[in-house]
């Protein structure tokens, strides 16, 4: 489904992916691990083409992204559904719209493009729209206003939004970071029974270790700019998260 080969990027002097490597198959869930600064975010901003990488190649479906031609990674993108540690959402207007929004990521230029981005979804959009919210649990939700949501209801909207593209392929970054433990369990709850139940490709980063060891059976792990860990989450070991993290001070807080 992904494949990421020998990605580097430099922002400022430095190298903040150095020679990555990584694979997803179809249908899997991934998460993505490793110390602040060590590339998590830029890799999967490469994937939905949002960062253009100084050299390799991010291939998805078998086909390469071409970054420099717009035609061609907005194909790219219409498939592949984003979901933000700070939502990016408009906080004054409802859930519904919003994830309508959703749909804007997938239609083809003309009529249907124009008429949505003035609002004018049609109902067959409004439909699915409803519908989605009551999938992630807040179909009585729909016409309130995003601001006054909780921060896990505002993720749940997020997430709709992200499925309004029929995506084939889910990029989370850090989804759960501003939500409190019983939340972020049932978004990441959430988030796999969608992985399962619709076959919808994930990568998820995710800086809470409990996390991940409670939720995915694969962790890939990067460490300045390169991949130093790929495997089953139970050989995650002790040992091998204090070399990835080298004693970092919140280490203690991760591991707990």
């Amino acid at each position: 489904m992904v494949r990421i080969e020998n990605i580097r990027k430099r922002f400022n002097g430095r190298d903040v992916l150095d020679g990555a490597n990584m694979s997803v198959r179809k249908g899997e869930a991934v998460a993505l691990i490793g110390p602040s600064g060590s590339g998590k975010t830029t890799l999967i901003r490469a994937v939905n083409g949002f960062v253009v990488p100084d050299s390799g190649k991010v291939i998805i479906r078998g086909k390469g992204i071409n970054y420099r031609n717009k035609e061609s990674l907005r194909h790219t993108r219409k498939k592949i559904g984003m979901i933000y540690q700070l939502f990016n959402l408009v906080e004054r207007t409802s859930a519904l719209e919003n994830v309508m929004a959703g749909a804007l990521g997938r239609l083809d230029n003309g009529v249907n493009l124009i008429s949505s981005t003035i609002g004018l979804f049609n109902r067959e959009e409004r439909d699915k729209a409803m519908e989605l919210l009551k999938f992630v649990g807040i179909g009585d939700k729909a016409f309130e206003r995003v601001d006054r949501l909780s921060g896990g209801q505002k993720q749940r909207v997020a997430i709709a939004r992200a499925l309004m593209q029929d995506p084939e392929l889910l990029l989370a970054d850090e989804p759960i970071a501003n939500l409190d433990p019983k939340t972020s369990r049932k978004i990441l709850e959430l988030l796999l029974r969608i992985n399962m139940e619709k076959g919808i490709t994930m990568i998820c980063v995710l800086h809470h270790l409990d996390a991940v060891r409670d939720n995915f059976s694969r962790v890939v792990a990067l460490k300045n700019g390169s991949i130093c860990f790929d495997g089953e989450t139970y050989t995650l070991t002790h040992d091998r998260i204090h070399d990835i993290y080298e004693f970092e001070e919140d280490t203690e807080c991760l591991v707990a």
